[in-house]
């Protein structure tokens, strides 16, 4: 019975840990190793004792093992990386923003993806970090651990027909939110590049590059910051939606 107990445990830390991995917040680099760990297996604690589930009489079979363990594996990746995609939207109108005011050349290192990325993609991460705490973004993401356990025992996750299209569905609402994020600014900026373009026609004297450059960016900060609570909204809603998401990327996951 004790041993059972170990194994179950086992089994609720190897999922834990691969959805705590594949997370964009905790998943970083600039996060210890020791915290990580300490992290998965104190949630594991938590969590063992609150679900309930029988491991099949031939678990202790070396093929068997290794199979639930895969399953294991199988389902913290698809549950980290569904919350993966609501960051990669955020970074994603960073990009686009950065490049349409300006600071496509202006790059600094993100320590999260240890990758250059434009500051306008900084910002977008730091404000979309924020906002996914404030909004118990981290608590959906427990729920859905917990809820977990009883749609999708272990060795019982299946890839199921549904689940490709499903996720790819995923990426496209991340394409779809992102741009949804640098609307304002892209919308006002064609408007600032629109309206160069005819003054550099009537006075061709005028040196449209250099001139264009203050303004394109003055004008992309303060539709962002007049834009904010639009942002905020946009992202607000994408968290609360992957609630279902999640849900549904399980019940496609326990019934493969």
């Amino acid at each position: 019975m004790a041993m059972q107990q170990v194994w179950q445990f086992i089994v609720v830390l190897v999922r834990t840990s691969v959805i705590l991995a594949a997370l964009p917040l905790l998943g970083g680099r600039t996060v210890p190793k020791s915290i990580k760990i300490g992290l998965a297996a104190a949630i594991s604690v938590v969590l063992t004792p609150v679900v309930t589930f029988t491991l099949p009489p031939n678990w202790l079979e070396p093929v068997h093992l290794v199979m639930a363990l895969g399953a294991e594996i199988l389902v913290g990746l698809v549950l980290g990386f569904a919350m993966r995609l609501i960051m990669a939207a955020v970074e994603l109108a960073g990009d686009v923003l950065g490049f349409q005011v300006g600071f496509a050349m202006a790059n600094a290192l993100d320590p999260v993806s240890q990758v250059q990325t434009p500051v306008f993609g900084q910002l977008m991460t730091v404000l979309a970090t924020l906002l996914y705490f404030q909004i118990d973004g981290h608590l959906l993401l427990l729920l859905a651990l917990g809820s977990s356990f009883q749609l999708i025992p272990p060795f019982g996750a299946h890839l199921s027909a549904p689940l490709l299209p499903d996720v790819t569905g995923l990426i496209q609402r991340m394409y779809e939110t992102g741009l949804r994020l640098a609307a304002p600014v892209m919308a006002a900026t064609f408007l600032v590049h629109i309206t160069m373009g005819v003054l550099g026609r009537l006075v061709p004297q005028m040196n449209i590059l250099m001139t264009s450059f203050p303004i394109t960016i003055s004008v992309g900060l303060i539709v962002l910051g007049l834009g904010l609570p639009f942002i905020a909204l946009v992202f607000q809603q994408s968290v609360l939606e992957m609630e279902g998401i999640l849900w549904d990327l399980l019940q496609e996951l326990g019934h493969g």
